[in-house]
């Protein structure tokens, strides 16, 4: 009959079609097999080689270098009666030191690796000396300038005048305690047998001493702040 063949027709088309079906199923699943098995670490390492080939496309980007910190002096003397003096400071370890006297880069140092640096015996002229250093690092960049210093090199004494009292001068009875007095350079450091008197703005000085019978010496040093000092003694004689 019609229907019955229309039946199997159907039939053998489901068969067919489950056929295909599974020949698919285990299609995939073999492709899926080599693709892990095979094809998996190629595609690893192809992407891996494709992503260094466009890396390797890409600028590199420059580091940006940090700047260099201004080195760091030691404290200097105001003043100073030699033409040479030592300098020492700290820097950036390993960075080199450019130090500059009246603007001018006189000496080359490197900083050790706790970052000190020094320059031994640095001459200076007369006068003024304006000194400070730089720093430059391996990378080519250098620091602003060290906060300076100014030393003045003097090496003239400074004057010293005693108006009172005069050497070999004697005195009697009640004229003990007598003024020692007299004129120096302002701004010194003066004393009287060790005793510290104050110079005054125009350079004046004045103290009161009591004398011992016989010889008595008198001893009076003023000292400048570049350390140039000069020194008076005097003997006067007392008779109570």
């Amino acid at each position: 009959s019609v229907m019955a063949s229309k039946s199997r027709l159907q039939r053998k088309r489901e068969k067919d079609s489950l056929k295909q079906a599974f020949k698919y199923l285990l299609f995939v699943f073999v492709l899926l097999f080599l693709l892990i098995r095979f094809g998996l670490p190629i595609l690893i390492k192809m992407a891996t080689f494709l992503g260094d080939i466009n890396s390797s496309k890409q600028p590199l980007e420059k580091q940006e270098s940090l700047p260099i910190l201004a080195p760091r002096l030691d404290p200097l003397p105001l003043a100073t009666a030699s033409a040479e003096i030592n300098i020492s400071g700290f820097s950036q370890p390993g960075s080199t030191i450019k130090l500059f006297l009246r603007g001018i880069s006189v000496e080359e140092t490197t900083a050790d690796t706790n970052g000190e640096f020094r320059f031994k015996s640095v001459h200076l002229k007369d006068g003024e000396n304006e000194i400070y250093a730089k720093a430059n690092n391996n990378q080519g960049m250098e620091s602003e300038a060290s906060t300076p210093y100014t030393v003045i090199v003097d090496t003239k004494v400074p004057e010293l005048t005693v108006s009172q009292p005069q050497d070999g001068q004697r005195f009697f009875d009640k004229d003990s305690p007598i003024a020692v007095a007299g004129e120096t350079e302002p701004g010194t450091n003066l004393t009287i047998n060790n005793r510290f008197v104050l110079v005054k703005d125009d350079g004046t000085f004045s103290l009161t001493q009591s004398l011992s019978s016989g010889d008595n010496q008198i001893e009076i040093l003023v000292r400048d702040d570049a350390g140039n000092v000069t020194k008076q003694t005097l003997t006067v004689n007392y008779t109570p």
